[in-house]
């Protein structure tokens, strides 16, 4: 009886030996796969060229997805995209359910502290539209004043925020970039903000329209994005910025950029 019982016993803990390291085996493989993975945060108000959009709202091609494949075939990741609201994305990255956000920059948030900051890279530049029959603006901020300009809502415009509080500029807030043009267009405003790759997306949406418009020769500004990381992400930022140094030193920022017909500043 004692002997049978402890042939039960070794049985028994051989099974329990056996499933525990199918237990770990299975989590290390989950941990392994969960790490080689990368998700980029998408914001759903950047579209062509910078996000192409289905029309179920997934991300299928566009500058920024092109170059998040290229950083995740740099660091040996797989990807995932997912499209926040402006607002959601970094909350999204303050808790780890999205590792990057690129075409970002510590300028445009208050919460820069939280986020690790990779190296400068895509170059977001910002022009004032003007309709054709009105005087080009190509000073500034001094001819925007006693104007009204059409803006984004939730962007920031350091170069006009005094003028602004002061009274001199009136800033008018839409949550579009056709919604800004149409307010061109129907005077009420005098002129627009907007980014060299948003104008693009506009007339490539509309083409009829490119010749109602004038852009300014001189740039409102010049930014090099960065891309933000999660402080919570497996992945390091040595890394990210390793891969963004080989992606630009190679050629293949600039073909990107050229691809969707935006100059590489």
């Amino acid at each position: 009886m004692k002997h049978r019982t402890h042939l039960v016993f070794v049985k028994l803990r051989s099974t329990v030996l056996m499933l525990l390291s199918c237990w770990l085996f299975s989590a290390n493989v989950q941990a392994q796969q969960a790490q080689q993975e990368i998700k980029f945060a998408v914001f759903d108000t950047l579209g062509y060229p910078l996000n192409i959009f289905d029309q179920s709202s997934h991300l299928t091609g566009g500058v920024l997805k092109d170059f998040g494949d290229a950083i995740a075939k740099e660091i040996g990741a797989s990807t995932m995209y997912v499209v926040y609201s402006r607002r959601r994305v970094e909350q999204a990255l303050f808790t780890g359910q999205a590792d990057m956000v690129c075409y970002f920059s510590p300028q445009w948030t208050d919460n820069r502290d939280q986020l690790f900051w990779s190296l400068p890279n895509l170059p977001q530049i910002e022009r004032v539209v003007v309709l054709r029959d009105k005087p080009v603006l190509n000073q500034f901020p001094q001819q925007l004043f006693d104007k009204k300009i059409a803006t984004r809502l939730g962007y920031f415009y350091p170069q006009i925020d005094k003028e602004v509080v002061a009274g001199k500029i009136k800033r008018i807030d839409l949550t579009d970039v056709s919604s800004m043009f149409r307010l061109l267009t129907k005077g009420g405003a005098d002129g627009l903000i907007s980014s060299e790759a948003e104008i693009e997306g506009y007339f490539k949406n509309f083409p009829d329209q490119r010749d109602q418009f004038v852009l300014s020769k001189t740039p409102f500004s010049v930014l090099s994005t960065q891309c933000g990381l999660s402080q919570k992400s497996v992945w390091k930022i040595e890394q990210i910025n390793r891969a963004i140094a080989h992606i630009q030193a190679n050629g293949e920022q600039d073909a990107m950029l050229r691809r969707y017909g935006l100059m590489a500043k």
